[in-house]
């Protein structure tokens, strides 16, 4: 089982050591805040800043307690954003099943609904940020929109 240990690093910040002793600075098993909800304006920043952005529906959850992990198997109805290639064509429309990680203490279950996952790459894999459910961030961005708050365009429709 990996545990995480945080230390002073050499240089730039702390470091995470994962069990048998790697260094993984930044790992998304031990970054703080990984399971809290995010608030209105995290929603909006991840949006614009998310290595990925997908709107879909939790197909399946299946949890790794070895890897601490939760894989959170995701119908992607559209991917709306993405800065490396880990899910289809960006804009294509394509409908596809893809994996997106959650350390394993975050409790993930399936559930209802189609929300809009945004999250990060990390060594090839995409890693959750925030999943409000869809309604739930169209209400924040347009909220947001009409201020003239949002700090970027969300193609929503």
């Amino acid at each position: 089982m990996l545990g995480c240990v945080f230390r002073r690093g050499q240089g730039t910040g702390p470091e995470v050591l994962l069990g048998e002793g790697r260094v993984c600075p930044h790992h998304p098993l031990c970054m703080p805040g990984a399971c809290r909800p995010c608030s209105d304006a995290e929603l909006l920043l991840a949006a614009c800043t998310s290595d990925f952005v997908i709107h879909g529906i939790i197909h399946a959850v299946a949890h790794d307690v070895d890897l601490q992990e939760s894989v959170i198997t995701v119908m992607a109805a559209r991917v709306l954003r993405q800065t490396l290639p880990l899910f289809g064509r960006r804009g294509s429309g394509e409908e596809g099943l893809t994996s997106i990680r959650t350390p394993l203490r975050c409790g993930v279950h399936p559930g209802p609904g189609t929300f809009l996952f945004m999250g990060w790459s990390r060594f090839g894999e995409a890693w959750l940020g925030c999943a409000p459910r869809f309604q739930e961030f169209r209400r924040v961005y347009e909220a947001a929109r009409t201020a003239h708050l949002h700090p970027c365009e969300v193609a929503l429709h």
